[in-house]
């Protein structure tokens, strides 16, 4: 009989407890931590690392890139491929660069081992695809997405 009184009294117990924790958790006075994703875009922070891109320099209209593969040696997963162009020896820039992102565990040693520093982290987060094809990022949707470089400071020569 007392194991009875006493389960009663735990369930009107527990019951206060939990209606104690909803009244806390929905206050009008605690502010909403809820982003109202897509409509509104969440703020990244500013050390947020995505994607690996190839911005592109202004002054001329392509990225840094040398095509020396390091990030292709480095990478940790294989999904980078590059291809150097032998149209000119003495300008050397890729024909292929691709990166699998499905693949990709943003590790960034990739950008880390880079000898230009081309490789910069995406600002985007939305990766999503419909087919696997299109998680293969080429150098035009990687310059695309690296947008462009900030112009170099002009360096005055003293005389």
């Amino acid at each position: 009989m007392s194991t009875i009184l006493s389960d009663i009294k735990n369930s009107f117990v527990s019951i206060i407890k939990g209606l104690k924790v909803t009244a806390i958790n929905w206050s009008i006075l605690r502010p909403c931590v809820t982003e109202l994703y897509p409509e509104q875009r969440p703020q990244l922070p500013e050390a947020y690392r995505g994607m690996p891109t190839l911005p592109v320099r202004p002054e001329t209209g392509r990225s840094d890139c040398i095509a020396c593969g390091a990030c292709a040696r480095m990478c940790p997963e294989h999904i980078i491929t590059v291809e150097v162009d032998k149209t000119d020896p003495k300008d050397r820039k890729p024909a292929k660069f691709s990166i699998d992102i499905s693949r990709c565990m943003f590790c960034g040693l990739c950008m880390e081992v880079c000898p230009k520093g081309c490789l910069r982290p995406a600002r985007t987060f939305e990766l999503a695809s419909r087919t696997r094809e299109g998680m293969i990022y080429n150098l035009d949707k990687l310059n695309e997405l690296g947008g462009q470089l900030p112009p170099e400071p002009e360096t005055k020569l003293e005389s």
